[in-house]
């Protein structure tokens, strides 16, 4: 991006825009340099995408930054987060349920911790699960049985033209880590769900369990993205091909497949983007030729690949 643009977005919202480093806003803790707007509603959204595609720039949004792997040499974009409205939960009782409507930019786990205190069921599986809301819906997020498709009613948008939209679940193409949210242009800038009342009691026994299972499973102890690899339509799940390939504690640089769980790449200390890049590289050829399998991946990139 060149000085003029820059200084054009610092003068129109001078209190939004910023540089940062990418490694300071993703769990891999990887990334360069980069210009960042945090947007706090709809209105200065729409304002912001149409003064971007007005000078022909582009975009990215970033939640929590825990699916992505970006570049050391940054990126071009301008990079969005959603706070302010766009972070803002409201419970209201909807008969024998509650009705959750929440923005984009509220963290996901969190929403969960609040929803098992108040006798809400259904969110317990994202109890521990990082990112936001909105990341949450783009990837139709699941664990344990339990995705975001089961409780969603409907998707408040704003599309690349700036406008305001309302999409109801049926239409979101929710599949296993897919949505139309991935194809298209729109951005999530809140969403509502209905959950069933229950004892919080229970709900919170449950969350307490599903922490220990993640704690005990995934490699917590260390920078890293999460699943990196989506499960094949056939054959076994990532994990177990990668492992099964005998890859588990393979390493590049700073980056190494996890010793816990081999759909994990863990940033063992100062990896940069490239040694991430390579391994997802390694890994992925190595199962192919035990496996006859492709695996593609669950992480998106930010910035130059290569």
């Amino acid at each position: 991006m060149n000085k003029v643009v820059a200084d054009l977005l610092k003068e129109r919202y001078p209190d939004a825009v910023r540089s940062i480093q990418l490694s300071e806003w993703t769990t891999w803790q990887v990334g360069g340099p980069a210009i960042s707007i945090v947007v706090s509603s709809t209105g200065m959204l729409s304002d912001l995408l149409g003064v971007l595609r007005q000078e022909g720039i582009q975009w990215f949004l970033i939640g929590r930054g825990s699916n992505i792997l970006a570049s050391d040499d940054g990126c071009s974009s301008i990079i969005i987060r959603l706070a302010g409205d766009l972070a803002t939960v409201r419970w209201e009782h909807s008969g024998s349920r509650w009705k959750l409507s929440c923005g984009g930019g509220t963290r996901f786990p969190s929403m969960s911790g609040v929803a098992c205190s108040k006798g809400a069921s259904g969110l317990t599986f994202a109890i521990g699960i990082p990112g936001t809301v909105g990341g949450a819906v783009f990837m139709n997020a699941g664990a344990y049985g339990s995705s975001i498709k089961d409780i969603l009613t409907e998707v408040d948008v704003v599309d690349s033209d700036g406008n305001e939209r309302v999409i109801r679940n049926t239409e979101c193409d929710f599949s296993y880590r897919s949505s139309r949210f991935q194809k298209e242009a729109l951005i999530v800038t809140g969403a509502m769900f209905l959950l069933n009342k229950a004892d919080p009691a229970v709900l919170r026994s449950e969350a307490k369990r599903i922490l220990q299972l993640r704690r005990e499973k995934f490699p917590l102890e260390y920078p890293n993205a999460g699943s990196v690899f989506r499960k094949p339509f056939e054959g076994p799940p990532p994990g177990k091909l990668i492992e099964d390939s005998g890859l588990k504690g393979r390493a590049v640089g700073g980056a190494m497949v996890s010793e816990k769980h081999a759909n994990f790449i863990v940033n063992t200390g100062h990896a940069s983007s490239y040694d991430i890049l390579e391994l997802v590289n390694v890994v992925r050829e190595e199962v192919m030729k035990m496996s006859g399998i492709l695996l593609k991946e669950e992480i998106r990139y930010l910035g130059r690949r290569g």
